[in-house]
């Protein structure tokens, strides 16, 4: 599997369906960015790493959340840590827009001097501002992970994922997240389609008109669904602790 090496923007579907008590179903979506983490010095006038833009991708909200400890070194250490070797790392995320973003779920795909996807890492967050790291080595189809963060106050805790990412081509990434009871009974399904397009100053400007509220809909959209399952009488199950940012192997 191979991914464009240029810096891009795409607009990406997200599918939430839920089929465990109360089945619920809703799409929306969002703006993505596809940074490649060895190019950072000169992204586009629009974009920025570290610092306000239109759209931004804040240190403080990735990786080691530290702002003054940069997305590439994080890449690096987490290399090293699991002997993983690679030539660049790709980061697929939805960007601050104007300062803001919501942001659940961020991909860091591992490619060789070949082009070639030899891990992933996902970063996943919550609305409560915690954040854990499940990593993918080889085999990228159907890769179990315990669920290990709280995430939904209609999901139990006990319960596994299974996450697989296609590139269907150099341009298109795609990511289903398959969710599973301590029963074997699948209870949540989830998936991200991105067409990647090469950055230009025309088409992030036109991206950044299209997509000036795009974080604050999805925000209001998950909460909008919540709702709708409390109302439907969906069990719930209240958040226990935080979590620091730990890190998962598969």
């Amino acid at each position: 599997m191979e991914l464009n090496n240029h810096h891009c923007i795409g607009q990406g579907k997200i599918i939430h369906k839920r089929t465990k008590d109360t089945e619920n179903f809703f799409q929306y979506n969002a703006p993505y960015l596809c940074l490649n983490l060895n190019q950072t010095q000169k992204i586009h006038p629009l974009i920025s790493l570290n610092r306000f833009n239109f759209f931004s991708i804040f240190y403080k909200q990735h990786g080691y959340r530290d702002k003054n400890k940069n997305l590439k070194n994080f890449t690096q250490d987490v290399a090293d840590k699991y002997n993983i070797i690679f030539e660049r790392v790709s980061f697929i995320s939805i960007p601050s827009t104007l300062g803001y973003s919501f942001n659940p779920i961020s991909f860091y795909l591992f490619l060789n001097d070949k082009n070639e996807l030899v891990a992933i890492l996902y970063e996943v967050k919550n609305t409560h501002g915690d954040q854990v790291h499940y990593l993918s080595l080889g085999d990228f189809s159907n890769k179990k992970f315990k669920k290990n963060m709280y995430v939904s106050p209609f999901i139990e805790m006990d319960c596994y994922y299974k996450i697989s990412v296609k590139l269907k081509n150099a341009s298109n990434f795609f990511c289903s997240i398959n969710q599973f009871d301590n029963k074997n009974k699948q209870i949540f399904f989830a998936s991200i389609s991105l067409e990647l397009k090469r950055i230009s100053f025309l088409n992030v400007f036109n991206f950044f008109i299209l997509n000036i509220f795009g974080s604050l809909k999805a925000i209001i959209l998950i909460h909008f669904q919540a709702l709708k399952l409390f109302i439907k009488k969906s069990k719930l199950f209240k958040y226990s602790h935080r979590i620091k940012d730990n890190l998962y192997l598969d």
